[in-house]
């Protein structure tokens, strides 16, 4: 026989395939829980219409109106565009829109002042809420 008319039959075994998928299951999860991710909401896309509400966390509030307009407080976020950019706790009023962005629908805040910043959509315990990014430690702020 030669080489090339040699067939190679491989070995299925059931168990074995069970096996390594509840390894690499566990390998996946194990990396998941080590990187930090679970603190973020799960991303979801929502209607423009669902966004028009008033939105809460502690003293936080953020009320994005049916005209466009929304009215802030105490929100701590990461802002730009603004005198003073960076991380701070800030209130006022502006304009705001939604788009649907790769995995969730966004919240664009444009200040009076000129500073804008980005929310996003999200799910934590079966709840709709609005999140977004703050400093190195990648820290959160969570409306719901």
């Amino acid at each position: 026989m030669t080489q090339s008319s040699r067939v190679i039959r491989m070995q299925y075994k059931p168990s074995h395939f069970i096996t390594s998928l509840a390894v690499a299951t566990l390998l996946l999860s194990g990396c998941y829980a080590s990187t930090g991710y679970e603190k973020y909401p799960e991303g979801r896309f929502v209607s423009t219409a669902s966004l028009m509400r008033i939105w809460k966390s502690g003293s936080a509030t953020l009320d994005l109106q049916k005209n466009g307009n929304f009215m802030a407080s105490d929100i701590k976020l990461e802002y730009f565009s603004c005198p003073g950019d960076g991380i701070k706790e800030k209130g006022g009023n502006g304009t705001w829109s939604s788009d649907k962005g790769r995995q969730r629908s966004e919240v664009l805040l444009r200040f009076n002042d000129g500073c804008t910043a980005t929310l996003w959509a999200g799910t934590t315990n079966g709840h709709t809420v609005l999140w977004g990014e703050y400093g190195d430690d990648d820290q959160i702020t969570t409306l719901k």
